[in-house]
């Protein structure tokens, strides 16, 4: 979500690993090829009714997006937010599936689990019943924003008003980073995550090996999503209303703008398998979804 301009003005990657499916999982590279002169065709869009939508995430194997709705002020717990399913082509097969949450953000998926940031909290949701199974309590994040989660099942988030990276293992919560400056979308690959930076405005890696920072992509203001398209590339969403495609060397191609329209663009979601992005238009409380094209 966007974090420092909302704050301000408010009064207010998805590749398939056995057991475990997300945009927001760490992934397999598909073919080490960069896309010639890549571009965003719109698809469709969903009716306006998930209110504050913030996160979209694809569950391959049922075949099946899952968004999340606020429902409210991003910063006041309310007991309204949602979980919406929808399909893939737009239309919203349940609008509350799970519902009375204070307001869900970020998610993501491992072992048939649906895990939502909730404020403080991550929420458990067991997909097939449809049910919240559990809730982890993550001291001192005050506001956690997104999520990621490795193969091997260690959810990492960003808690964008402390500055947090921390990780869950077993249920088990443990503080990564303290300083960041707002932190906010995120994207585990091995020992590396991605995440975007307020105070840099840009994306930074951070090693999980030696503890350390540095700047990858830099002039990305407001990095809400970070997906990877699966050839070493990325797709970076701005708050404000822009899509960048990064390439893995760092630098940027910017392939969407609707901020002149007023379309912001939230905790985005590309799906490899079907050359599509997922892009939460938050206060338009709508999904719309686009085709990633070659222009050769």
């Amino acid at each position: 979500m966007k974090t420092k301009s909302i704050y301000n003005h408010l009064t207010f990657i998805c590749i398939v690993i056995v057991g475990l499916t997300s945009c927001n999982n760490t992934t397999k590279k598909v073919s080490n090829t960069t896309l010639d002169g890549p571009s965003l065709e719109l698809l469709w869009e969903t009716e306006a009714i998930l209110t504050d939508i913030e996160s979209a995430i694809y569950d391959e194997s049922r075949n099946m997006i899952y968004t999340t709705s606020i429902n409210g002020h991003w910063l006041k717990k309310n007991g309204k937010g949602f979980v919406s399913k929808i399909d893939l082509k737009g239309n919203i097969i349940n609008h509350k599936w799970i519902d009375n949450l204070e307001g869900p953000t970020g998610t993501a998926i491992y072992n048939n689990k649906l895990y939502v940031a909730d404020f403080e909290n991550v929420i458990e949701i067991a997909i097939e019943k449809s049910s919240v199974t559990d809730t982890i309590f993550v001291p001192g994040t005050e506001r956690i924003n997104d999520l990621t989660i490795s193969t091997s099942g260690i959810i990492y988030g960003t808690g964008t008003l402390q500055g947090k990276l921390f990780s869950i293992e077993n249920k088990k919560v443990k503080m990564l980073k303290n300083d960041l400056g707002r932190p906010n979308g995120i994207l585990v690959e091995g020992e590396n995550i991605l995440l975007g930076v307020d105070k840099s405005e840009g994306v930074e890696g951070y090693n999980l090996n030696t503890n350390s920072m540095k700047i990858f992509s830099r002039g990305i203001s407001g990095a809400d999503g970070i997906t990877a398209v699966g050839n070493g590339d990325y797709l970076v969403s701005s708050w404000q209303g822009l899509i960048y495609y990064v390439y893995k060397n760092g630098t940027k191609k910017l392939l969407l703008d609707t901020s002149k329209e007023g379309i912001n663009a939230a905790d985005i979601c590309y799906i490899p398998s079907k050359k599509i992005l997922l892009v939460p238009a938050m206060l338009q409380h709508k999904l719309m979804a686009y085709k990633l094209k070659i222009n050769n």
